[in-house]
């Protein structure tokens, strides 16, 4: 009898070890396979009512009205257990003409196999600062935070990769602040939070990315539903050559200190339980504007040489460690 409970758990352990093998590999390969060069366009609208009085805004947001959008996406790092991916948008006329400042560090995507917890968002304070407080994870799942142009978070979700589907797919829900492309672009300031449901599809060369959000007003600590809202981002592959402008812009040394902000980020969240973020420290501008103008900087030094990095890393810690709080 001992004998086949033995046989039994290691039979037992071996599905579980190839169960994770097989997960880990099949989101690696999907992962890496959203890199290259793409035309990207993205569109919201919201559908369905959800608070009394309020009016469905009937504006598309729609990114190629007048122009057009490439991004180039690279993989800074791959790991055994990690991926992160960095976003470059390059913005052209409607006539594929170079737009003076068309071309950003745009979203950074950090995948993670097998991670512990993650940040959930909470909601703003009573200041106004985005909180999150750390939860725990169920293991053999792919973790997801992507980042915001100063590699703050935006949003962090886990789930695992499909892998009995003709394309590999990974869906999550989560709660995240209002996004920039709503504060920043359509101006509202009527609503704090968004519950988003995010699906992506990984085709042979594309992939898109779907949304079915929910925008929720969170004030005096209740959370009322305000709007849905569906959404969609297709990433159509393009020669390597339409993102010329943008690799350039992504070079070596600008890329280094990407990586060091990164680092900075890591070092500065590891093992804490509960935080909130101002992005911007009482007096001064914004945190994603100094680290932008700090980039400039870095960028013209060598930053290969470890007391040149180490110095790097402390002056970005400095910036983000004046814009948390709770930690």
């Amino acid at each position: 009898m001992n004998a086949l409970v033995k046989l039994v758990s290691l039979g037992l352990v071996s599905s579980v070890a190839c169960a994770q093998m097989g997960q880990l590999e099949a989101g690696k390969k999907a992962i890496h396979a959203r890199t290259g060069c793409f035309l990207v366009d993205y569109s919201f609208v919201e559908t369905e009512t959800l608070k009394p009085g309020y009016v469905r805004d009937n504006r598309v947001y729609d990114v190629n009205k007048d122009k057009s959008v490439k991004e180039w996406i690279i993989a800074t790092e791959i790991s055994p257990t990690r991926v992160k991916l960095q976003h470059v948008l390059q913005g052209v006329t409607l006539k594929g003409e170079h737009m003076p400042g068309g071309i950003i560090r745009h979203t950074g995507e950090d995948w993670s196999f097998n991670a512990s917890s993650r940040f959930e968002y909470q909601g703003p304070n009573a200041k106004g600062e985005d909180t999150w407080k750390t939860i725990q994870l169920e293991p053999n799942q792919w973790l997801r935070r992507v980042t915001s142009l100063d590699d703050g978070l935006r949003y962090q979700c886990s789930a695992a990769w499909t892998t009995d589907t003709e394309y590999a797919s990974w869906k999550c829900d989560d709660m995240a602040p209002i996004p920039g492309r709503e504060y920043r672009d359509m101006k509202r300031k009527d609503y704090q939070d968004l519950e988003r449901s995010s699906k992506l599809v990984v085709y042979d060369t594309n992939w898109l990315e779907r949304e079915a959000n929910t925008k929720i007003v969170d004030a005096d600590g209740v959370k009322t539903p305000l709007v849905k809202e569906l959404g969609k981002t297709w990433y159509v592959r393009l020669p390597d050559a339409e993102c010329k402008d943008a690799q350039e812009f992504a070079s070596p040394r600008r890329v280094a200190f990407w990586d060091i902000t990164r680092e900075a980020w890591d070092e500065e969240l590891a093992g804490v339980n509960a935080w909130s973020d101002a992005k911007t420290a009482k007096g001064k501008d914004s945190r994603y504007g100094r680290i932008a103008d700090m980039e400039e900087t870095w960028i013209r030094k060598d930053l290969s040489q470890p007391a040149v990095r180490a110095e790097a890393k402390d002056a970005v810690k400095k910036v983000i460690e004046e814009t948390q709080a709770g930690k």
